[in-house]
């Protein structure tokens, strides 16, 4: 420590502290929020495909919606859109369960290169500038607009 450097009382070094980790606390609640809010909304577009296709979506995890939907080989679902939805489940799956930070943050970049495959050229570079967050939303909602217009597609279709 540096002569110059005036020494903190114990009071402080805990506001000190304190104020940290309300930033992090903050900062894991929006991740958390994002998450679970793009989440909701692609289940509620897999549910929504699932009803117009009449299959059986109660009882089910994200996961084995996904697996049945997948199985009706829509069009406007790619592989790299369903590989991106998969990431995202296990994102969430890793928030949900206490995973360590670093299984998280995994998770998070894999979410992105996941989300820049599944884009057009001309997204990727958008994409690439997004803030998490912005990242997390557009990838969820990505998946859900493609879901949504399969459902839309095959209810016309009666």
């Amino acid at each position: 420590m540096d002569a110059a450097e005036p020494q903190l009382s114990r009071e402080e070094i805990f506001e000190q502290a304190h104020v940290k980790m309300a930033e992090r606390i903050e900062q894991y609640q929006e991740r958390v929020l994002e998450v679970l809010r793009g989440h909701l909304g692609a289940e509620q577009a897999l549910n929504e495909l699932l009803r117009v296709a009449r299959r059986r979506r109660k009882r089910r995890t994200f996961a084995g919606k996904m697996d049945v939907a997948k199985g009706l080989f829509v069009k406007e679902m790619t592989e790299e859109l369903w590989a991106l939805l998969k990431v995202g489940n296990e994102l969430r799956n890793a928030l949900a369960h206490g995973h360590k930070q670093g299984t998280v943050e995994n998770k998070i970049v894999e979410l992105r290169k996941a989300f820049i495959a599944a884009s057009t050229t001309e997204q990727k570079k958008y994409i690439e500038g997004m803030t998490e967050r912005q990242m997390i939303t557009m990838a969820f909602s990505h998946c859900a607009c493609h879901l949504i217009a399969a459902a839309d597609r095959l209810e016309r279709q009666g």
